[in-house]
């Protein structure tokens, strides 16, 4: 193989290989990113945020309720026991009981409405956590997706390497020299295919000579606009 063709090769092993290190770097990043996860659990622990305080007042006016239903029975019981006989004593338990129970009244009516902010909280929280469940079920199966694709890419990349190795063997260490000194300067493309006469990296026309030089597989020949080492 002449040496400009062989030096085309390794450029085109050297090109998926950039290619395909640059896939493999997006997806570590496409792999680390959950952003999506973590913005719902945020939004269930938000709804959860909201609702425990919620619970604890429930507890709360039920305990208190119950406490003064127990009160206002007691003092029932003891008003008509019949161990009371004291007018005052008696006019004291009755209104006791009055207030007890109009206070009952008072808190059930707040707990009614808790219920219902309580009932709403918790349809938030079911609804965050179906996004959760969606997202992350999503997600996982992107992160399948994406893992198997970098294997594959790193499956191909040990592959292009051995490819790569193979075709150094079929160029000289001055021309590989060359090679790796344009390619820091010509954006990985140090070799241009001909189309013609014209170099398709610049587009420009060549001279008869060097269309004949390049056809005869002469040593490297450039082009004489972007200095690139021409092939056919």
């Amino acid at each position: 193989m002449a040496q400009a063709q062989a030096l085309y090769a390794l450029q085109e092993i050297d090109l998926k290989i950039i290619a395909q290190n640059k896939r493999l770097e997006t997806l570590t990043q496409q792999l680390q990113d959950n952003q999506s996860v973590l913005e719902a659990q945020q939004q269930v622990e938000a709804a959860q945020k909201r609702l425990t305080p919620l619970h604890t007042k429930q507890k709360d006016l039920e305990l208190e309720i119950q406490t003064n239903r127990q009160k206002a029975k007691a003092s029932e019981d003891r008003l008509y026991s019949g161990n009371v006989k004291n007018p005052k004593e008696m006019q004291d338990l009755q209104q006791e009981i009055a207030s007890l129970k109009q206070r009952n009244q008072t808190l059930e009516d707040q707990l009614l409405d808790l219920m219902l902010t309580i009932e709403a909280a918790e349809a938030d929280l079911q609804t965050a956590e179906r996004h959760l469940a969606a997202v992350t079920a999503q997600w996982q199966a992107e992160h399948t997706d994406l893992l198997s694709e970098k294997a594959a890419i790193e499956t191909e990349l040990e592959q292009l390497a051995a490819q790569r190795e193979k075709a150094v063997t079929q160029i000289s260490a001055q021309n590989r020299k060359i090679y790796d000194t344009m390619k820091k300067k010509k954006a990985n493309r140090p070799v241009s295919l001909m189309q013609g006469r014209m170099c398709t990296a610049c587009g420009v026309e060549q001279t008869m000579a060097i269309e004949q030089a390049v056809s005869h597989n002469a040593d490297l020949v450039y082009c004489e606009n972007c200095g690139r080492i021409l092939v056919k």
